[in-house]
């Protein structure tokens, strides 16, 4: 069938698109467009819709989810890395904290030995404490390390039996005297004080001249125990320059050698050190209790008086004098005791035990020219 313009009305081929003789585009003709290429031509991602609008939910892009993919790959990854970094260093933190703990607890804890005869107390402290017990000289304790309020340490013991001051304790146990001394005296020269009775030791501290330091007595080994101002013990080479001479405050010192209770025979701390050697060398003999007396050497001052020695025997004990007893005896009344002319010492009825001074008879006369004995 031919077609007609509908504009001019001339006759159209079947393939026209525009009237030849008019113009005028044919109806119903479909326009063609050719479409541009581009060489490098990549379409847009959709934008990526953060938000819902109106309520709906945005449709799935591939896209999207793939790069969203990758993005929560990397963020994986990364936490993976930062888990496993977080997990080896709170282990490796764990570790050294509990390393750390280690370390406190033994720091903590100690096993030290009493340089002196030490005081047990209730608590740790001197002020308002009470004394429960004491270590003898060489005597291990065990314990945990504290600190009171005024900084001072203190070794808690175990097992609850009491609190003993540092000052009084050692990592080592202290050497065997070959002899005792006990007295007070201060330097006359600057010397320094080592930790240990071995040549080589460490110094644990220097003293100046006019320190006050107590003389324990002399190693076997060529050492000088010596108790420090701030309490422990030290050592000094007896050849060494670190010269003593007796305290100037004698009147505290020396007459705080003897503290004589003549109810019960006690004379006093400061001569218990000897008193204990001396029971222990006669048991070590085996001198028969109700038998043989052991004297001790002991090189003393007292009020003007030498001590000579102190004395042990069966249920009795006494200090020799290297002076005659009627100046003892004077002495002693001065302290106020009451003394008869005899020597004898007045006491109550009550009292068991007796006290005289006397002279010593000719086969004690090595010891002293007279003694004080106490006892049954």
């Amino acid at each position: 069938m031919a077609n007609f313009c509908s504009e001019c009305g001339s006759a159209l081929s079947p393939d026209a698109r525009f009237c030849a003789e008019c113009g005028a585009a044919v109806s119903g003709a479909e326009s063609i467009v050719a479409p541009v290429t581009s060489p490098a031509s990549v379409p847009a991602p959709p934008p990526v819709i953060d938000v819902e609008a109106d309520g709906a939910s945005p449709a799935p892009r591939r896209t999207g989810l793939l790069l969203g993919g990758a993005a929560l790959l990397a963020v994986a990854i990364a936490g993976g890395a930062w888990l496993g970094l977080s997990s080896s260093g709170e282990k490796a933190a764990t570790a050294q904290n509990a390393d750390a703990d280690e370390d406190r607890a033994a720091a903590e804890t100690a096993t030290l030995y009493a340089v002196a005869e030490a005081n047990l107390r209730d608590k740790a402290s001197l002020q308002g404490s009470k004394i429960v017990g004491s270590l003898k000289r060489g005597e291990k304790a065990a314990g945990t390390l504290i600190t009171d309020e005024r900084g001072k340490q203190w070794l808690k013991l175990d097992g609850g039996s009491g609190f003993v001051s540092l000052a009084n304790l050692a990592k080592a146990a202290p050497p065997a005297l070959a002899s005792l001394d006990g007295s007070d005296r201060i330097t006359t020269a600057q010397c320094s004080v080592l930790e240990t009775a071995a040549a080589g030791a460490a110094s644990k501290m220097v003293l100046k001249p006019g320190a006050a330091v107590r003389l324990v007595g002399a190693t076997a080994d060529g050492f000088t125990e010596v108790g420090l101002p701030g309490g422990g013990v030290g050592y000094m080479p007896a050849a060494s320059a670190c010269a003593t001479e007796p305290s100037p405050a004698k009147g505290a010192v020396v007459n705080s050698l003897i503290q004589f209770d003549a109810r019960s025979c006690e004379l006093g701390p400061e001569l218990e050190p000897y008193f204990e050697r001396a029971r222990k060398t006669r048991e070590g003999q085996n001198i028969e209790e109700t038998e043989e007396e052991y004297d001790f050497p002991v090189d003393k001052r007292f009020r003007g008086l030498r001590v000579t020695a102190v004395i042990v025997g069966y249920e009795w004990q006494g200090v020799a004098f290297g002076d005659p007893a009627s100046k003892v005896q004077a002495t002693f009344r001065q302290m106020g005791f009451k003394i008869d002319k005899n020597g004898d010492f007045t006491v109550d009825d009550d009292v068991a035990v007796s006290t005289t001074i006397r002279a010593t008879d000719a086969g004690s006369r090595a010891r002293g020219q007279s003694e004080l004995i106490c006892g049954v």
